[in-house]
């Protein structure tokens, strides 16, 4: 989790005794069914709830979920950004639970220097990487001004403090056409701009974001998800890790893989979570 000065500043939803959601009781519920409640030490802004052209942003009850790396768990009070689509019907393109929580942690906890957010969504991500003392410019490329303007309305940057708020910069722009400034340097990146975790393109628009960017690192949504797909037959055997590995030179990006206890233990612990979620 955090270290010790952003996990100040940050430690916001831990449910107490008595926590109620639609009257029920959070942890009562939570026992009756064996699992915990969901906790977390990162930033959770107030949203102020609205809509702004095909986007709407809500607020749902409680619900059972399992994490991106922690396994099952109750939740409540979870906020949501929707879109409607084609058919009249509403696409869910962010949602504060705790699988999507987790499945950005990596994001907040390695940012650093000047940092890169390739899609603003509720603006969680780029709230948490501006509260890290590390970073020291969050540059936000969107392409829809809809998002941008709901974002404003949401009011996040004001539960941030001033010094955080002003590490913020939106850029109204195409994700996979942006370049930074010339001799700006870009010390950190993290991409999520689709609707679906691991969807078939994503490592390719990533790679082209990158040829943009030249990014020192990057991270992006799912990146486990896409790595750890195509080695099945591996998975949990003694050329699982050498297997990762090689996946990983392949992309050709300088991804993140420095991750506490091991980078194939990590993916494997994710890849277990996504079995027990879906079968595959």
């Amino acid at each position: 989790m955090p270290s010790d000065p952003l996990q100040t500043l940050t430690a916001s939803f831990q449910p107490s005794e008595g926590f109620l959601v639609g009257g029920v009781d959070i942890h009562m519920l939570a026992q009756a069914l064996g699992v915990p409640v969901f906790e977390t030490p990162w930033h959770m802004p107030q949203y102020q709830l609205g809509e702004q052209g095909a986007w709407r942003l809500m607020r749902g009850g409680m619900g059972l979920d399992r994490g991106y790396y922690s396994g099952g768990c109750v939740y409540g009070g979870s906020t949501a950004l929707l879109r409607k689509n084609a058919q009249g019907g509403w696409d869910t393109w962010m949602s504060l639970s705790p699988f999507e929580i987790e499945s950005q942690e990596l994001a907040c906890r390695h940012a650093h220097g000047h940092t890169v957010v390739m899609g603003l969504g509720m603006g969680w991500v780029t709230a948490n990487i501006a509260l890290n003392p590390a970073v020291e410019r969050v540059t936000v490329v969107e392409r829809d001004p809809e998002v941008i303007a709901l974002f404003q309305h949401m009011q996040v940057l004001e539960g941030l403090p001033p010094e955080a708020a002003a590490k913020i910069h939106i850029e109204q722009a195409d994700a996979l056409q942006w370049r930074p400034a010339p001799q700006q340097v870009v010390d950190w990146l993290y991409a999520d701009i689709w609707l679906r975790l691991a969807e078939p393109q994503a490592l390719a628009e990533v790679q082209q974001m990158q040829a943009h960017v030249q990014a020192t690192q990057l991270y992006f949504w799912g990146q486990e998800w896409v790595l750890a797909a195509p080695l099945q037959a591996s998975w949990g055997s003694p050329s699982w890790a050498p297997a990762l590995a090689e996946a990983v030179a392949a992309t050709r990006l300088p991804l993140l893989t420095a991750v506490d206890g091991g980078f194939a233990p990590w993916v494997e612990r994710i890849w277990r979570e996504r079995l027990a979620r879906r079968p595959a």
